[in-house]
């Protein structure tokens, strides 16, 4: 029992060491879906916004996707460099795709799908909080919206 007990302390060290990581890019993921609803939620109380609130708006959005990157490299002991670095910030569309290939090859095609998987159920949240709120709104008489 004795010689056992170092190996159950190694793994549960290696565990802490990859939990963390691991957490802190689900929380991201989960407050990108919060606020993807908020943004439905928005979209119907406030209706027509102009470019710049639009930037405002958005820029959670950037600085999510952003720290989903830079903790995943830290977990992969990956240096993202300063083109990619910028890329990230200013294109994320483009940078995104290059930082996942960079780090995990092909394998990267892979997260790239279940990235457009997120999206998708990042709109689909949106546009479901956009309709419970202006059912709610309407049915209170809040709102009279126009679909």
């Amino acid at each position: 029992m004795n010689d056992r007990q170092p190996e159950i302390a190694g793994d549960v060290a290696e565990a802490k060491s990859v939990t963390p990581y691991a957490v802190k890019k689900q929380r991201i993921i989960l407050m990108l879906l919060a606020y993807s609803t908020f943004l439905g939620f928005l979209e119907v109380i406030f209706p027509d916004t102009d470019a710049p609130t639009d930037f405002v708006v958005g820029l959670p959005l950037l600085i999510l996707g952003v720290s989903w990157c830079f903790t995943d490299a830290a977990e992969r002991n990956f240096r993202v460099g300063r083109v990619t670095s910028l890329l990230l910030i200013l294109f994320l569309a483009l940078g995104l795709p290059i930082y996942l290939l960079r780090t995990r090859g092909f394998g990267g095609f892979k997260t790239l799908a279940l990235t457009l998987c997120l999206i998708g159920v990042m709109l689909a949240c949106m546009v479901v909080a956009a309709f419970v709120t202006a059912y709610a709104g309407h049915a209170a008489g809040l709102l009279n919206p126009v679909f």
